[in-house]
């Protein structure tokens, strides 16, 4: 009878260990493919924050000011709105503030090169402009720049992955 008492119990231990061990495995693998799935649509944001990084998406307003370059098509407010709220709803606090650096940035520039006359009729930049404002504005917009694509690479842990 004690054996028969002791197979019986062993049985539920087994039958509760196998239960117990199923799952957690399954809680793991549903967390794992949440976190693919959400490590995708931060990938696919911050790629399409790169792919329209231009003061077309700045968040500029002075939009009385001659040389404005922020939104100005129904378009260009649309996907600002999007990729703004892709970013707020994916995208780290740290990226969000390097985007608008960096569409300001772009802005200042542009700003820069109307008001300097700076642009060709074509509406090209000459190569070897060496007027000071100029300069710095570049400077700082392929700073702001690389600070953002530094951050997106930190943040989708690229380059650990891409070691040569």
């Amino acid at each position: 009878m004690e054996q028969l008492i002791g197979v019986v119990i062993g049985g539920f231990i087994a039958l509760g260990g196998g239960t117990l061990t199923a799952w957690l495995t399954a809680k793991h693998q549903k967390n794992a493919a949440r976190a693919k799935d959400l490590w995708d649509r931060r990938a696919a944001v911050y790629l399409d924050l790169l792919l329209h990084l231009s003061g077309a998406v700045s968040f500029a307003t002075d939009l009385d000011v001659p040389g404005y370059y922020g939104p100005q098509t129904p378009e260009q407010h649309q996907l600002r709105r999007d990729l703004a709220a892709k970013v707020t709803l994916f995208g780290s606090p740290k990226v969000r503030e390097l985007w608008e650096a960096a569409t300001e940035a772009i802005g200042d520039l542009h700003y820069t090169c109307i008001e300097g006359e700076l642009y060709t009729r074509d509406g090209v930049l000459p190569p070897g402009i060496t007027d000071p404002e100029f300069l710095r504005c570049n400077a700082a917009h392929e700073k702001t720049e690389q600070a953002l694509i530094k951050q997106l690479r930190h943040e989708l842990d690229v380059d650990k992955h891409l070691k040569v």
